[in-house]
């Protein structure tokens, strides 16, 4: 228990015999004001007298961390079984009263039937503009004794993110936007709605009664304290939308509740919102006809705190809905917006292709916090921070062509296939290049939050209120999010890259390109789960010459390549310079075709090596003009030109060209097919990485990133 925390005693509540009709005897204000538990005790009267129940271990209490919840009464316990309190149904709040729907009464809130017709589509605004009326209603209104437990709307107020010195907290994270977001879909709503009830003449449209901040109010408590509408599943008006008469009835009312209740909506629950959330609470709902129970599913013992499950929520969805965040929470994680660019093949699977059973309803990405049960309970290291749409959705816009290929043949994803039967799915040059771009992101999102942390451009600032500690609590652990990210990428593209097999090795290797706490949640990690990738599978360039027997004449025809490369983009002028400063890829180009013409020629090769071999030339047949193409010198048609780079190699081969003796191994490698088959190959099998995970060598280009070709292993 706090040290400031104090009780209601209910002893007078619970031997108080019940009444017919609400009690609402209000003390006088100086009694009120030294009285912590005056509005409470009414609530609890009320909610006891229209056949609600609260069980009399439970006590209500109040500390300055806490507000006011419920606890268990000193020198008592509530064993697992409990029902601890029940909401009469009388007493529920929710769109279904606004519209009138028996038994669930308006109670004197007649909104005019156009009004209703219009905010049917959108329960949201309407119940909003309902629970508004009725905090403009006072002790006039059905709910007064549950309204004046409430927040008010100065409390309201004071939690929006709207000074500067609050905001700044938020820079660089997913809630900016969601704030402002939020924000804006309300302010329409309200605009909206008052301007049709001021056209309609309603009162207290018309007298300025419903200002912003009471719609904002209203809104913000239906979206803090509310509950599903499964908790209504079990009424009368729930029974008629799932008949056909509902369908009917909606010719006489405004009120679709098929619709309704098909859509979800929120209902509030006045004493059970009491209870405080705590992720691993474990509760069970009871909806039943007349009264919707929460019951324990665990021992509580003297004094401790009764908790309510609102669900996996993360710190995002907490903050923006109740203001509060929970440290070290572990269903927190990072949404990550991916569209569909229209005519892609992402935009053909997503409206097309069978959604795979893994797949959020919403198509949602997520970047899982490590302790996630999304984690947790994944079948593989790889996929055991991602969610399967974030995988999947990459994992098409960066698929090469057969790849792709062999996706509109199956309408389904590779990685739907490959995570579904891993055993039997041997190709993961996909998987790969998925975590590569993943990194990408990854770093970025961690770099925006660090250069936006208010603390780093203002030293020794810490938070001067609960919104800027929330925040703080909040964005501290979407950066651990993305940084235990980087830590998995990194080390799966390394492993690939190195062959290195001990792990130990791998993570001190990476201690200087992540955090202390992401490198433990990467070690927790590995200890966890399987692995879908190999030692080895990313080859550079230097591991692709040191397949070729001959491997000093590669390495001295590449040299050769480099120098005339630089001699004519010198001749050529500084854009030309600009353009061919890097060569990495007309180097893995003639290497592969190197490769393939001394496997053409009938060198012996090692076994697997001749085996991928084969395996490319079944896949990039090198007789095949789409494969081995030789693009003209031009003029070419627009958005038809040659990458400007193969048009270097090609000029470069043909200015070496008079030096190559004729039936040199020099000759057969740099014949303009096969550096175009060659091309071809490497554009479709390269993996790109940032720079630091490769080996520091000759050939690691400048523009930060390295290219590496996939190895399927035999």
């Amino acid at each position: 228990m706090d040290p400031d925390e104090t009780t209601l005693n209910q002893d007078a509540i619970d031997k108080k015999p019940k009444s017919s009709t609400p009690v609402l005897r209000m003390a006088a204000k100086d009694t009120a004001a030294a009285d912590v538990f005056h509005n409470h005790r009414h609530l609890v009267d009320w909610v006891l007298e229209n056949g609600g129940y609260l069980h009399p271990h439970a006590r209500i209490a109040f500390s300055s961390r806490n507000g006011y919840h419920a606890v268990v009464a000193d020198g008592q316990s509530l064993v697992s079984g409990t029902r601890v309190a029940s909401c009469p149904m009388p007493v529920s709040l929710s769109v279904l009263n606004a519209f009138d729907v028996a038994p669930f009464s308006n109670h004197g809130t007649h909104f005019p039937m156009p009004f209703l017709r219009n905010q049917s589509e959108t329960p949201e605004s309407l119940q909003a503009f309902f629970l508004m009326e009725q905090l403009i209603l006072g002790e006039k209104s059905w709910w007064a004794p549950y309204i004046a437990t409430l927040p008010t709307v100065e409390d309201i107020t004071v939690l929006q993110f709207e000074e500067e010195a609050d905001v700044m907290w938020l820079e660089g994270t997913n809630l900016k936007g969601g704030v402002s977001t939020q924000d804006a879909k309300w302010r329409d709503m309200y605009l909206r709605g008052s301007a049709l009830l001021r056209k309609l003449g309603w009162v207290s449209a018309l007298n300025g009664s419903y200002t912003w901040p009471r719609f904002r109010w209203a809104a913000t408590i239906f979206g803090s304290r509310s509950f599903t509408s499964q908790v209504l599943d079990a009424t009368l008006p729930a029974d008629l939308a799932t008949i056909h008469g509902a369908t009917i009835q909606r010719r006489q009312q405004p009120h679709d509740l098929v619709k309704l209740f098909g859509d979800r909506f929120a209902v509030l629950l006045p004493l059970l919102d009491l209870l405080n959330h705590r992720p691993a609470a474990q509760v069970e709902w009871q909806a039943h006809y007349h009264f919707v129970g929460l019951q324990i599913l665990e021992t509580y013992e003297s004094g401790q705190e009764l908790c309510n499950n609102y669900g996996p929520r993360d710190n995002e969805a907490l903050l923006l809905a109740y203001g509060f965040t929970i440290e070290n929470n572990p269903f927190d994680h990072l949404v990550v917006s991916i569209k569909a660019p229209p005519g892609s093949l992402l935009d053909v699977a997503r409206r097309t292709w069978k959604q795979d059973v893994r797949s959020d309803i919403e198509r949602r990405c997520f970047i899982f916090n490590h302790k996630h049960p999304e984690s947790t309970s994944a079948l593989a290291l790889e996929s055991s921070l991602f969610s399967f749409d974030l995988l999947d959705s990459i994992s098409i816009l960066c698929a090469n062509d057969r790849e792709t290929q062999s996706m509109m043949m199956r309408n389904q994803s590779l990685m739907s296939y490959c995570l579904a039967d891993k055993a039997h799915f041997d190709d993961r040059r996909i998987i790969l290049a998925t975590l590569s771009q993943l990194l990408r992101e990854c770093i970025a999102r961690a770099e925006r939050l660090r250069n936006t942390d208010p603390r780093r451009t203002i030293p020794g600032l810490e938070p001067a209120n609960s919104k800027q500690y929330n925040a703080k609590v909040y964005r501290d652990s979407q950066l651990e999010i993305v940084e235990t990210a980087v830590a998995l990428c990194n080390f799966v593209l390394k492993t690939a890259i190195s062959g290195a097999t001990d792990a130990e090795q791998m993570f001190t290797g990476t201690q200087d390109q992540v955090s202390s706490s992401a490198l433990e949640n990467l070690k927790l990690l590995n200890e966890k789960h399987v692995r879908l990738t190999r030692p080895l599978e990313l080859l550079s360039l230097d591991c692709l010459i040191e397949m070729i027997p001959n491997s000093e004449c590669v390495r001295k025809c590449l040299a050769n390549l480099s120098q005339q490369l630089h001699s004519n983009a010198d001749s050529n002028g500084p854009t030309e310079v600009s353009r061919s400063a890097n060569f990495i890829k007309s180097r893995l180009a003639v290497t592969l075709s190197a490769l393939y013409s001394e496997y053409a020629h009938g060198v012996k090769l090692p076994h697997r090596v001749t085996e991928w071999v084969k395996q490319l030339v079944t896949w990039y047949p090198p007789d095949n003009e789409s494969w081995a193409y030789v693009p003209p010198p031009g003029p070419w048609t627009p958005e038809e030109e040659p990458p400007a780079e193969l048009m270097d190699l090609l000029a470069a081969r043909a200015a070496l060209s008079p030096m190559m003796a004729v039936e040199s191994n020099v000759k057969r490698w740099l014949r303009p097919e096969r550096i175009c088959w060659g091309w071809n190959v490497m554009e479709e099998e390269k993996v790109t990485v940032p720079a630091y995970l490769a080996e520091a060598d000759s050939s690691e280009p400048r523009d930060g990133s390295s290219l590496f070709i996939y190895w399927q292993r035999y």
